[in-house]
């Protein structure tokens, strides 16, 4: 988005002067980021200039202290209040003349971006350009990073979690790269040049569910540029959250932490043991008809499980009190990366119990209600489900396109509860849900 359009702030709790806006709906008034753009500078002057191609703003340091060395320098966007939402901008960054060139120096052309600031306080996001391209896998390792002020500075984090903190990711010092952080909670994840999964995910934020300001962050010894920025909040009803339960058919639900996520562990009952059967638990809440189900799953087949158990895993909607009758979607993770081409187009299905299950689409439609989509057993897989009328699109690890089309839902428009879905042989987990209904 070209400088000097709008940054869109929807959310109603930042902006208690805004009449109410809907999730994912432009509100006014907005902030532009222009040369005249309200900025409270700290440690530095803001710039514009033409760089590569584009108008962008600098960050530079106050006459005088050209040669500091451990300053930072920060331009804070005046009026914002950031809770949850989304943040792009592109950044460029290498170290300023002068300072030294060794590979083992400090000065690595910091850039990013802080949010929830509130005074010294804040989260940070930022890339380490000059560490991308060397041949030490160690310094590599180093180009992104997440920070906390004034408590977890990057020091602490790498020396309490060696790794944790902090990730590869292919940067161009001095070059364009396209940051996108999103916010929810206490969760922050950084997608790196428009790749479809985060490079660094942050499970911990240190300020817990917090709000506050945006600014624009680089050090002193940086070259340091920003343009097209856009940041989407979004209002908190719909924030993902760890589901309560109505009723859970052949099965019990665990609070669990899994692959470092605050999750849900659908266990089977004892009863149930050996049959192929399927376990749901249906959420609290209204019913269900219109709108978008996100949440994260990841399944494996159970430890002596039979030869054909897949890690069936997946989310059922439009479903019936006692989940009596279903449209669900699920996913078959040993099936993504398969040697057998047809076990692949299997990866991914459609069923409506009890008249529609997947063997009978199977049979009648081959092909129909099933596809291909890259799976990794026991790994957490992002599952996005739009419905509207007798449609469902059930989009899979951040895609832009759906990889499963279904028009005919079989129950057709009728309404229904939600409900978290696995076969009974599967260790199945389950991250927390956001629902935005229409």
């Amino acid at each position: 988005m070209p400088l000097g359009q709008w940054i869109t702030l929807l959310s109603v709790a930042a902006l208690p002067t805004m009449a109410a806006a809907q999730p994912g709906t432009a509100g006014a008034p907005g902030i532009t980021l222009n040369s005249t753009t309200p900025l409270e500078l700290i440690n530095g002057r803001a710039l514009w200039v033409d760089y590569r191609g584009r108008r962008a703003l600098t960050l530079a340091p106050l006459e005088g202290h050209e040669r500091d060395t451990d300053q930072e320098i920060a331009a804070v966007l005046a009026g914002s209040d950031f809770t949850d939402g989304t943040i792009e901008i592109d950044v460029s960054g290498r170290r300023r003349q002068g300072y030294a060139t060794d590979d083992v120096s400090a000065y690595k052309g910091f850039v990013g971006v802080s949010f929830r600031v509130r005074g010294n306080s804040a989260e940070r996001f930022y890339i380490r350009p000059e560490n991308a391209r060397l041949d030490s896998q160690i310094f590599r390792n180093r180009s992104t990073q997440y920070e906390s002020s004034p408590a977890f500075p990057w020091q602490v984090l790498r020396q309490t979690n060696p790794g944790l903190y902090e990730s590869y990711a292919d940067i161009e010092a001095g070059g364009w790269t396209h940051l996108k952080i999103m916010v929810s909670g206490t969760t922050a994840r950084l997608y790196v040049n428009g790749a479809s999964q985060p490079t660094l995910l942050v499970n911990d934020l240190k300020h817990g569910d917090s709000r506050g300001a945006i600014a624009l962050w680089t050090r002193i010894s940086a070259d340091a540029y920003f343009s097209n920025l856009r940041v989407t909040s979004v209002s908190s009803a719909a924030r993902p959250v760890l589901p309560t339960f109505a009723e859970v058919v052949n099965g019990r639900t665990k609070r669990v932490t899994y692959r470092g996520v605050s999750a849900v562990r659908l266990v089977p009952l004892p009863e149930v043991a050996g049959r192929d059967a399927n376990m749901m638990a249906l959420l609290n809440g209204p019913e269900f008809k219109d709108g978008t189900i996100e949440l994260d799953v990841a399944g494996a087949p159970r430890p002596g499980s039979s030869a054909g158990s897949r890690g069936f895993i997946g989310l059922s909607f439009r479903t019936g009190a006692h989940a009596e009758w279903s449209e669900v979607f699920y996913l078959r993770p040993t099936n993504g990366r398969a040697d057998d081409q047809l076990r692949r187009n299997h990866s991914v299905q459609y069923a409506s119990d009890p008249e529609f299950p997947w063997h009978r689409h199977r049979e009648e439609s081959p092909g129909g209600y099933e596809s291909y989509v890259d799976l990794e057993v026991g790994a957490w897989t992002r599952m996005r489900v739009v419905v509207s009328g007798a449609t469902a699109r059930l989009y899979v690890n951040g895609a832009s396109q759906p990889v499963l089309v279904i028009s005919d839902l079989k129950h057709g428009d009728r309404p229904g509860r939600i409900a978290l879905w696995a076969h009974v042989e599967t260790d199945a987990y389950f991250g927390p849900i956001a629902l935005t209904a229409r």
